[in-house]
């Protein structure tokens, strides 16, 4: 007896139309469109290098994102520890002044003045903007 006969093999039994698996995720990029494959290849001499390497260093930037920035005329300079750290302390207080603020707007407190809260509240995000050396206004 032959396998094609027996109708119990997987051969034997009927055949259904397939359609493509659906591998699901994301589209594959192609060469062309990803970033790495735009950017050419320059070359510096060592002091050049080092020049750059100390500059990205004292920043805390990586070279490539040194070069990028400085090339296509957005802000060079990174933001100082110092900064990022008064910037991180004032996060909590912008958060308690948004939310004491719409405890009011929502009739659910009262004591200090609606329009002195916003006020401060504005200073804050303003001052909070200034130290990551953004223009508040923008």
């Amino acid at each position: 007896m032959a396998l094609e006969d027996d109708p119990s093999s997987p051969a034997a039994a009927p055949t259904s139309p397939t359609r493509p698996r659906w591998r699901g995720g994301r589209p594959r990029v192609s060469a062309e469109a990803r970033r790495g494959a735009a950017l050419p290849r320059v070359r510096v001499t060592a002091d050049e290098l080092a020049t750059v390497r100390g500059q990205a260093e004292a920043l805390g930037l990586p070279i490539g994102e040194l070069v990028r920035r400085a090339v296509l005329g957005r802000q060079v300079g990174g933001v100082p520890a110092i900064n990022r750290e008064a910037w991180g302390r004032l996060g909590p207080l912008a958060a308690n002044l948004n939310q004491y603020v719409k405890a009011i707007h929502q009739g659910q407190a009262a004591g200090a003045p609606l329009e002195l809260l916003e006020q401060l509240r504005a200073e804050v995000v303003a001052l909070r903007e200034a130290l990551l050396g953004r223009d508040p206004e923008n």
